[in-house]
């Protein structure tokens, strides 16, 4: 029997624009629980909170498991110039070590060679300024090379300008989270994009600076929510629709990621009711996650594909939601091109023009690496990568990451979206998925071939 598409979709994007809960869902997490940074009772509350509502949506097997953290704490930055009463605005980056020292100061531009080489006699125990961007017309170098460069130099601390006016900054990962996520291999405090241009005018002045950062790493909890709708047909296969619930320590996290949350948990919510109003329900099961720790360097993802695959069949397929307010839901793209054409036709069936590219490097920046690590067929929504982005979009990682920036009536346009895409992809048949072929083996060769590259967005 063929399912009656036309009436299944109008239901489905019908209720995703006039049930929607996603406003309720973005205000519990952003105001009412506020900042999510994993190891905290926030983040915990924050877990449990979508293992409640994807209760209430009727899902079965809700769990809040909680693994261990490698986490870190900032108790106190300050970056000020020796001689002055000039005190710089200072944000230290994700897992910066302690530093407390005061040097003179060194531009080395974007820090790449022919820059060093420049400055290379006073580099030893001085403080590092540095542009975080990539060197315009030359080959793009990963930020954390460049870092690691200066270390070798002697450097002492790297400051660095924020990309954006207004004294808008945030906590900047600068660890390749295809190695250690959680190593920095220099300290690095970002300033606004005022002051490092101040501090470069006055370069001239032979500048002294001190800068101090006091941090604590540690062990704690953080934890992953998840729960399935069983599929009717092939109930052992599934796909896996996942999101992170965490936050960097001050942010709201409205856009990131608030957003993949409140879709996730709307999805759900469709495709259960889907049953009960049309008596439809997904041929394979589609599991729903939400992370902790992805902030920490996808730590809550990592410790969810280690205890769940290898005991239990891996999906089929793992979609990842990540700041979905920096645009319309454009397709897929995924890190492996062997589901390429068929996740297309089903994208096709949509009629919405959403297509499906491929990366050409394996993305370690969000939950579909640990993933794809094992071997399971991964991807992420097509948002903004190769096209630009809603200017109001770009607060992640900051205090700024608030609910009224987000655009309530495309988030919707997603669920609705997804919650089709999805039914889609559990209902084909068996004989008609293709076979994983994917070798464990030949990924990581190709990590350790890519690693210290920068992944191509556009």
């Amino acid at each position: 029997m063929h399912p009656d598409w036309h009436t299944i979709d109008r239901w489905l994007m019908g209720e995703a624009c006039v049930g929607s809960c996603i406003a309720d869902h973005i205000h519990t997490l952003c105001d009412q629980i506020s900042t999510r940074w994993a190891g905290t009772d926030n983040e915990r509350t924050a877990a449990e909170y979508v293992a409640s509502c994807l209760d209430i949506v009727s899902l079965e097997r809700q769990h809040v498991e909680s693994f261990d953290l490698q986490t870190a704490d900032c108790h106190n930055v300050s970056v000020c110039v020796i001689g002055d009463s000039w005190q710089l605005d200072a944000r230290p980056c994700l897992f910066c070590p302690s530093v407390n020292v005061v040097s003179p100061l060194v531009d080395v531009g974007f820090g790449m060679p022919h820059e060093l080489n420049a400055v290379q006699e006073r580099l030893c125990g001085s403080v590092a300024l540095i542009q975080s961007e990539y060197e315009p017309f030359s080959e793009p170098q990963l930020l954390t090379l460049r870092l690691r460069e200066l270390a070798n130099h002697g450097v002492a601390a790297a400051l660095t300008g924020a990309s954006y006016p207004g004294r808008r900054m945030m906590h900047l990962s600068v660890a390749d989270w295809r190695d250690n996520p959680t190593s920095v291999p220099l300290p690095l405090v970002q300033t606004s994009r005022e002051d490092a241009a101040r501090l470069k005018r006055r370069l001239s002045h032979d500048l002294r600076v001190a800068v101090h950062v006091e941090s604590s790493f540690r062990t704690t909890d953080s934890w992953n929510a998840f729960a399935d709708l069983p599929g009717t047909i092939h109930p052992d296969d599934s796909i896996l629709l996942a999101a992170h619930h965490d936050t960097t320590p001050d942010s709201f996290g409205a856009n990131d990621n608030a957003a993949g949350v409140a879709v996730l948990v709307e999805t759900a919510r469709l495709l259960s009711q889907l049953s009960d109003e049309l008596d439809v329900r997904p041929g394979r099961t589609i599991r729903f996650a939400s992370f902790g720790a992805e902030e920490q360097g996808l730590q809550g993802s990592t410790a969810f594909v280690e205890r769940h695959y290898g005991p239990e069949r891996p999906p089929q397929f793992m979609l990842a939601l990540d700041e979905l307010c920096t645009g319309s839901m454009k397709g897929v793209v995924l890190q492996f091109p062997e589901l390429q054409r068929f996740v297309q036709e089903q994208l096709d069936s949509l009629k919405s023009g959403l297509q499906c590219h491929v990366l050409s490097q394996l993305d370690a920046s969000g939950d579909m690496f640990p993933f794809s690590r094992l071997g399971i067929p991964a991807g992420f929504l097509w948002r903004w990568r190769f096209v630009g982005r809603h200017p109001n979009s770009s607060y992640s990682h900051s205090s700024s990451d608030t609910p009224e920036k987000v655009r309530i009536g495309e988030l919707k346009e997603y669920a609705g979206l997804l919650s089709r895409l999805l039914l889609r992809l559990s209902l084909v048949p068996a004989d008609q998925w293709p076979e994983n072929q994917l070798d464990v083996n030949e990924i990581a060769r190709r990590i350790d071939a890519e690693r210290g590259t920068v992944v191509r967005n556009m």
